[in-house]
């Protein structure tokens, strides 16, 4: 029986890391495959998908600044060489400025100067995250490929069957709930 339990609660996680990657993924647009390859990227080092999350809303924010002409965060962006519009004049997606604020500090000397352009474009997260961007592109790039090596890249799918499961069982213990409120009503 203790077994059972744990492989339940095993397999339970996994669909729970699903689902909160799919919403993860929604509120800072970011494909959920992208997110997990970037999730295992900064785990190795050591920042937590909080502070990714943060940083990236932060950095999306700052981009729709500068877009508008925000002069601090055009600013930042401009410090480093980072166009906020592709050649189209859209905006860039999120992935792609954090990958190329990445390959700069990649490049460029820790200290003061540095962890103040972090908080600029990833607000109060930017300087946790400097060890994660510190990677570059081309480190973040194969720690990707290293995901889908290992498998632990969660796709589309699997995050919406995730949700999914998850939702279901959230609707079987609001009916158990019913359940316990018929007896409870019956005793009293």
């Amino acid at each position: 029986g203790l077994s059972a339990a744990g492989l339940t609660a095993f397999f339970k996680s996994g669909i729970d890391k699903a689902d909160e990657l799919g919403k993860l993924s929604q509120k800072v647009g970011v494909t959920v495959e992208s997110l997990s390859a970037l999730k295992f990227a900064a785990d190795l080092s050591d920042v937590s998908i909080e502070q990714l999350q943060t940083g990236l809303a932060q950095l999306a924010k700052h981009a729709v600044e500068a877009q508008a002409g925000g002069n601090e965060s055009a600013d930042a962006f401009t410090a480093l060489g980072i166009a906020v519009n592709a050649a189209a004049g859209q905006r860039n997606p999120a992935e792609e400025l954090l990958l190329a604020v990445s390959e700069r500090f990649a490049g460029m000397e820790d200290g003061a100067g540095k962890t103040a352009i972090a908080m600029r474009l990833f607000g109060r997260s930017g300087a946790d995250l400097i060890p994660f961007l510190n990677q570059g592109r081309s480190g973040i790039e194969a720690l990707r490929k290293e995901a889908e090596r290992l498998g632990i890249i969660i796709s589309t799918d699997m995050q919406r069957a995730a949700e999914q499961f998850n939702d279901d069982l959230k609707r079987l213990n609001a009916s158990s709930e019913k359940l316990k409120l018929q007896v409870a009503e019956g005793l009293l």
